[in-house]
């Protein structure tokens, strides 16, 4: 690897860049990522489908560690590293290409279990795909509400799994209401039926909703709920969007 090239300026045009890079619109608007995280920039680096454009080190950062020759290698000071290193690592971070994701027709019908959801909460968002790559999701449709998947707190919240789970966009709830779209949707709702009394179909599209504003009040196919004890409290997206995608699974497994 070259040596790295400093960068101490605020007004440097790549900081700006990465910068850029901490929220949706400018992973939107530079097709970048920012990964931080020892165990997963290890992971990511011996990825082949991920390209790693950029390293950014921490001042004085000992050079010996294994990393991408190919990437363009670029030592900050210590003040503009911490304004990137979210998370406080002191580790070198990598800036990384976006996979491209495609649009999705969804008033086709759905080919094996196709989840669909709108989290626009960076760490319930991963968090679901890291469940949805658990259980073997084909496709995660993101709706246009949703934070971009590639969000620094989505791909730690992951564990990385944002890399390798298939992903493609959506419209907005908004757009959903209309019978060639809703007759493939099953909604998981607090006043849907008991998803344990159910025969699960091998091909669905399984819509999860937002923390706190739940689903809309459109003619889905079905409406399915996870029964609790006490319904009180109800359970967060992404906790109720796991046991729905191990409930699949289990009732797939027994019929």
């Amino acid at each position: 690897m070259n040596q790295p090239r400093p960068i101490s300026s605020r007004q440097n045009p790549h900081f700006r860049r990465w910068r850029s890079l901490l929220d949706s619109q400018g992973i939107k608007r530079h097709d970048q990522c920012l990964v931080s995280g020892n165990k997963l920039r290890k992971e990511i680096s011996k990825n082949p489908a991920v390209a790693i454009q950029e390293i950014l080190f921490p001042p004085s950062w000992n050079l010996q560690e294994d990393l991408p020759s190919q990437s363009k290698p670029y030592e900050l000071s210590n003040s503009l590293f911490q304004e990137l290193d979210m998370f406080g690592t002191k580790e070198p971070l990598l800036v990384c290409g976006v996979p491209a994701i495609s649009r999705i027709d969804l008033t086709r019908a759905p080919k094996g279990l196709e989840v669909v959801c709108p989290i626009g909460d960076p760490g319930n968002l991963g968090a679901l795909l890291r469940s949805c790559r658990a259980f073997d999701v084909r496709t995660v449709i993101l709706l246009r509400e949703a934070v971009h998947p590639f969000h620094p707190k989505v791909i730690r919240a992951s564990s990385g799994a944002v890399f390798v789970q298939s992903l493609q966009w959506g419209d907005s709830m908004a757009n959903l209401d209309m019978a060639e779209a809703l007759r493939w949707i099953t909604a998981l709702d607090l006043a849907g039926t008991n998803m344990s009394t159910v025969k699960w179909p091998k091909n669905l599209r399984l819509l999860i909703g937002e923390e706190g504003v739940g689903v809309p009040p459109f003619h889905f196919a079905e409406r399915l709920c996870i029964h609790q004890n006490d319904a009180s409290i109800p359970l967060n997206a992404t906790v109720a969007g796991s046991l729905a995608l191990y409930a699949y699974r289990q009732n797939l497994s027994h019929q």
